[in-house]
């Protein structure tokens, strides 16, 4: 795994292209995770586990899970 090059594809996926990997976001930015999950995996195979580790392992934060980790968004709180 890649962290940062995929935390990046990540990053313009959530910020500005989600229809590149066919998914869509919701009025309030947030992408279903198992959407994302199939969408991502067409360029880097990609687990749940491997998401939360990028997630979490953001050093400028730029993503959030919802309670559940059902649903993922850019955090626009990142500096």
């Amino acid at each position: 795994m890649q962290p940062d090059r995929i935390g990046r594809y990540l990053s313009f996926i959530l910020r500005h292209r989600p229809d590149a990997i066919g998914i869509t976001l919701d009025r309030h930015g947030w992408a279903d995770v198992r959407e994302l999950l199939k969408g991502l995996s067409q360029t880097y195979p990609m687990t749940l586990e491997s998401l939360q580790y990028i997630v979490e392992h953001d050093d400028k934060k730029r993503y959030a899970f919802n309670p559940d980790k059902t649903k993922i968004r850019a955090s626009y709180m990142a500096l």
